[in-house]
C-alpha cells in the first residue's frame, strides 16, 4: 500500500484506505458530505414512510435523521469552529450557554409565528396552563430538558461523536427503567411501560453493544487527547440519560394528561429552561480543551469569543432553528 501523509503533519503511515477516503480521492464525495448525507437520507426516508401506513417507522426515520444531524451540527460548533487560530483556540465549549440560548431562539421564533398567524384561518392559540398540576408539569418538563440538553453538549464537547451517539441509543432503555421505577415509587399515578419481553431483550442487547463498542473506543484513544476527558466525557453523557429519560415521561404525561401538543410544550418549555440554566452558565467551571486554558465558565468563554470571534455567535442562534425542529418531532414521538 503507498504511504499517505497524515493531515496536519502527523506521522505517515501505511494502511489501507477507508471507504469514505477512497470516494473523498476519487473526487466524488468529501468525508463531511459523507457524514451528512446520513441525516439527509434518513429524514427524506421518513418523509415518504410517513405518507404510508408505516407512519411510525417514518417518524422514529425522521427522528433520527434530525437528531444525527443536530449532533453533527453541535459537535462542529463545539468542538470545530475557529475561534482564534494563532491562539490555537478551537471550538465554542459553552454547552451550558449554547443550550440556553438555543432555547431563547425557539422562543422568539414561535412568538412572532403566532403574532403573524393571528389574524389568519390558521391562528395558533397554546392551551392555557389552568392548575397548579399542569404549571409544575411544565417545570419539570424545563429543567429535566435543560439538564438533557445542556449534559448532552457538555457530553459532544468532551468526547467524540461515535460515543455521544452510543449513549445517546441507550435512552429506551434508560427511558424503561425509570418508567418502571417511578410507577412502582408512585403507583397510580405514573403507568408501567407495557414493553414485551422481546423489546426489552433488543434494548439490553442495543446497551451491551453500545457498552463494548464505547469500550473499544477508549482503549484505542488512550494515546491521543481525547483519553484524558474519556471519564468525566462518559459520567456526563450517562447523567444525560437520567435527565432524558425524566424529560420524556414529563413530556409523555403532560402530553396525555394535560393535553399539551408539541408546539405549547415547546413555547411553554423554553424560557423556563433558559433560566434554569444561567446558574451553571455564570457559575460552573469545567475543562474547555483550549491550549493554555484550563477550567473555565460558559460566561468565561462567551467574552473570550465575543472578543476574537464574534461571529460564531450567528451559528449557536442558527442551532436554535435546529432545536425547536428536534424538539416539536421529539415530543410528537412522544404522543404517538
Amino acid at each position: 500500500a503507498p504511504l499517505a501523509a497524515q493531515a496536519h503533519g502527523e506521522q505517515t503511515a501505511v494502511s489501507r484506505p477507508s471507504l469514505a477516503t477512497s470516494i473523498a480521492s476519487s473526487g466524488s464525495a468529501s468525508p463531511e458530505m459523507l457524514q451528512a448525507a446520513i441525516p439527509v437520507m434518513a429524514i427524506t426516508v421518513g418523509f415518504f414512510l410517513v405518507q404510508t401506513s408505516m407512519r411510525t417507522a417514518g417518524l422514529l426515520s425522521i427522528y433520527f435523521g434530525v437528531q444525527t444531524g443536530l449532533n453533527i451540527y453541535m459537535k462542529a460548533v463545539l468542538s470545530e469552529a475557529w475561534v482564534s487560530h494563532e491562539k490555537h483556540m478551537k471550538g465554542i465549549p459553552g454547552a451550558f450557554l449554547i443550550t440556553a440560548m438555543q432555547q431563547l431562539v425557539s422562543f422568539l421564533m414561535l412568538v412572532p409565528c403566532m403574532l403573524i398567524l393571528w389574524p389568519t384561518p390558521w391562528r395558533y392559540t397554546p392551551k392555557p396552563l389552568t392548575s397548579l398540576r399542569a404549571w409544575c408539569g411544565v417545570l419539570g418538563l424545563s429543567t429535566t430538558f435543560a439538564l438533557n440538553i445542556g449534559l448532552n453538549n457538555l457530553c459532544l464537547s468532551l468526547l467524540p461523536m461515535s460515543i455521544n451517539l452510543m449513549l445517546r441509543s441507550c435512552i429506551p432503555l434508560a427511558t424503561w427503567l425509570m418508567q418502571s421505577l417511578l410507577s412502582t415509587i408512585v403507583p397510580g399515578r405514573i403507568s408501567a411501560d407495557g414493553s414485551s419481553g422481546l423489546e426489552i431483550a433488543l434494548m439490553l442487547l442495543g446497551v451491551f453493544f453500545a457498552g463494548l463498542a464505547s469500550v473499544a473506543k477508549e482503549e484505542g484513544a488512550q494515546k491521543s487527547d481525547e483519553a484524558s476527558s474519556l471519564g468525566l466525557g462518559l459520567l456526563v453523557g450517562a447523567l444525560s440519560l437520567v435527565a432524558c429519560s425524566l424529560y420524556l415521561i414529563f413530556a409523555q404525561w403532560l402530553g396525555k394528561d394535560v393535553k399539551l401538543n408539541p408546539l405549547d410544550m415547546t413555547l411553554y418549555m423554553s424560557v423556563p429552561a433558559a433560566v434554569f440554566l444561567t446558574p451553571f452558565v455564570f457559575f460552573m467551571p469545567h475543562p474547555v480543551g483550549w491550549k493554555g486554558h484550563g477550567v473555565m465558565t460558559d460566561y468565561e468563554v462567551l467574552r473570550e469569543v465575543l472578543s476574537l470571534s464574534p461571529n460564531l455567535l450567528y451559528l449557536v442562534a442558527l442551532s436554535g432553528f435546529f432545536a425547536v425542529m428536534y424538539n416539536t418531532l421529539q415530543y410528537t414521538m412522544v404522543s404517538e
